[in-house]
């Protein structure tokens, strides 16, 4: 969403942008209503795709995708190559704290309380600038207008830049009971624009007959929701 908004920020047409996805959840992206990411074709294959592309001459901005856990796998060759030759991108680190595609394994990056006894969690966020990235910034997901802003930042930058998004993958989380807030409907404000629908593809949102309903089993209040609805139909409670 942060993605697709800051290229409407910048006048960019999405289909003018590159933005290259990895295996794992980021390739969601390329489905609607996002339409966004253009690539699946390896673990790591994001941030290599994205420098060819940049080589070649794509003049519009690049932008690679990829989770934390592949990130862990096979990310660090691509991006130590780009720091190498001040590569022209934008790499956007998605990181959930598990590998959540395959069944919710323990990742290097998961919090220290789930790993095995003995072991010990390596921080994205001392990590990433340790390789060499001097323009990094860290920016909580659910916060949609300064992710936004953080990524139109980066789309004006020359060479490497990279954007960690930290937020616990909302499964894993309310299995354990864990929310990051809650959102309520105001039924009379609503007008069944379904923009809250069209934009987030949140699956908790559904229509009712006369406004919209969120189901709150599902729903982890992320609040991504109020935050896009024109008329305030949603709130944060």
């Amino acid at each position: 969403m942060a993605i697709n908004q800051a290229l409407k920020n910048r006048r960019l047409k999405r289909d003018e942008v590159l933005v290259t996805g990895d295996i794992g959840c980021t390739i969601l992206g390329m489905n609607p209503p996002f339409n966004t990411v253009w690539t699946e074709i390896a673990m790591g294959a994001s941030l290599g795709l994205a420098q060819g592309y940049v080589r070649g001459g794509v003049r519009t901005p690049v932008i690679a995708t990829i989770g934390d856990s592949t990130f862990f796998h096979a990310g660090m060759p691509g991006l130590v190559n780009a720091i190498q030759h001040q590569c022209d991108l934008t790499l956007i680190v998605m990181d959930n704290g598990w590998t959540s595609m395959t069944g919710m394994q323990v990742s290097p990056g998961t919090a220290a309380e789930f790993q095995r006894p003995g072991d010990r969690r390596i921080d994205l966020a001392r990590l990433i600038p340790a390789l060499g990235v001097e323009q990094f910034f860290v920016v909580d997901p659910f916060d949609l207008e300064g992710t936004t802003a953080v990524i139109q930042r980066c789309l004006d930058l020359p060479g490497v830049k990279v954007v960690l998004a930290r937020q616990e993958c909302a499964i894993q989380a309310l299995r354990r009971g864990v929310r990051v807030g809650r959102v309520a409907v105001v039924p009379e404000r609503c007008t069944l624009c379904k923009q809250c629908i069209r934009i987030t593809g949140c699956p908790a949102i559904g229509l009712g007959p006369e406004a919209i309903t969120i189901d709150q089993n599902l729903c982890n209040g992320c609040g991504l929701c109020a935050q896009v609805c024109p008329f305030e139909a949603i709130v944060r409670v």
